[in-house]
């Protein structure tokens, strides 16, 4: 059996009767504000058990967030893993030419002078989506 998240959700999603996509598709609004909805209440869950644990719970939380995410991605038929890699992609460009790293007070890392915003269109269209409106080029990391 696969470890994969995209590979265990599927079969999840297959096992229940939920719905799994090959191709990206936009669904109905209300399945869409379903999965939203759950992504919400995994996400309040994380940041319920994120400071004062424990840890074992923290883990349990987080696993349940990504595993919401991939089956909110299988319902829309993303291939979420090709989708991360571009992230991961553009978020590497976040270091300068000279090993520099801009940073916020709090830490997080700061989209430089050579930041290169992903191309989800792209690795979307590869999977064959053809429309939507452009990415915003945002991402949380």
């Amino acid at each position: 059996m696969s470890s994969s998240p995209a590979d265990l959700v599927r079969e999840f999603h297959l096992a229940f009767g939920l719905d799994a996509r090959s191709t990206p598709t936009e669904v109905a609004p209300d399945l869409a504000a379903h999965r939203g909805e759950l992504l919400a209440e995994e996400a309040a869950e994380v940041a319920e058990v994120s400071v004062g644990g424990p840890l074992d719970r923290l883990a349990h939380e987080l696993a349940d967030v990504v595993y919401v995410a991939y089956g909110t991605a299988l319902v829309h038929g993303i291939d979420l893993d090709a989708v991360i890699a571009e992230v991961h992609r553009s978020n590497m460009t976040k270091i300068g030419p000279d090993g520099e790293i801009a940073r916020r007070a709090d830490g997080k890392v700061l989209k430089g002078e050579h930041y290169e915003t992903p191309d989800v269109r792209g690795v979307l269209r590869k999977q064959g989506w053809s429309g939507g409106t452009p990415d915003s080029g945002r991402s949380s990391e």
